[in-house]
């Protein structure tokens, strides 16, 4: 049942200053999971000293953070072409894994990159996603953690799709990789359900938001053309699901937000339709 699984909490970057103000409003409007990013208001959760400061509010505060996305700018993709980037990509990876281990986070989103460029072959990126998975999936597996690969968009020139993105995770079958689907990605490349259903063996993790189908709006659902009752019936589906994201971002920094919610409030709507 989708209502024994946790719904964790995502504050969207750059929309607060300082981290234990910010959270602690999410806890008093009864959130209990939150998930994690590198920068999270004051706070540099790549430095270790700065990520334990993390853990001593979330635990005074007493939210569990059980979800962290990756670092997602700068040489940070597993399909990173040269030598040395990949290199950094993996160690940068490695350490901040390490960093949320301390938060007993459990998922590790990455994004796999974009089609490679300046001569580089697909089946050359494909085989740099390889060889970051060899290297990053041992680091995870003992933390106790999983990596989920998010399914990207075509039209935004991601690397994979989402039929390959399966078959990959399915060939390597390693038990700390696994599949980040994320809804509104699904909606603008095909239909949010059924991308749910094609990803489903491997899903660990799940990114919701809704949007008009055409752009990546990152919306509170309800407010785009996603169907959710079909998306919920395959959430439930889902035989690895360990929890639930919000991914709305729901901020004034964000042009497409249709108004800003209280975080009650937004919790309040995805409750509704993820029970």
């Amino acid at each position: 049942m989708l209502k024994d699984l946790e719904m964790v909490y995502h504050v969207w970057s750059g929309s607060f200053e300082d981290f234990e103000t910010a959270y602690r409003e999410v806890a008093e409007a009864g959130i209990t999971s939150i998930v994690l990013t590198a920068l999270r208001g004051n706070l540099d959760l790549r430095e270790r000293d700065q990520a334990l400061e993390a853990k001593r509010i979330l635990e005074a505060l007493h939210l569990k953070a059980p979800a962290c996305h990756c670092i997602d700018w700068g040489t940070c993709h597993l399909n990173e072409a040269d030598a040395e980037d990949h290199r950094a990509m993996i160690e940068l990876h490695s350490n901040f894994m390490r960093n949320v281990a301390e938060l007993d986070c459990k998922t590790y989103v990455l994004h796999i990159g974009h089609q490679p460029q300046y001569g580089v072959t697909r089946e050359q990126s494909m085989d740099q996603v390889r060889r970051a998975l060899d290297a990053l999936a041992p680091v995870a597996q003992s933390l106790n953690m999983t990596l989920a690969l998010e399914n990207g968009m075509e039209k935004y020139g991601y690397l994979v799709t989402d039929s390959e993105l399966l078959a990959l995770v399915a060939d390597y079958a390693h038990p700390a990789v696994g599949i980040c689907y994320d809804s509104g990605h699904a909606h603008i490349t095909d239909d949010a359900a059924a991308t749910l259903h094609l990803l489903s063996p491997y899903v660990v993790t799940v990114h919701l938001h809704d949007n008009d189908g055409v752009d990546d709006l990152h919306l509170i659902p309800g407010q785009g053309t996603i169907n959710w009752p079909s998306v919920v019936k395959e959430l439930a589906a889902c035989p690895k699901l360990l929890h639930m994201e919000t991914e709305a971002a729901n901020c004034t920094g964000w042009p497409p937000s249709q108004g800003v919610w209280s975080y009650r409030d937004v919790y309040a709507r995805y409750r509704e339709i993820f029970n």
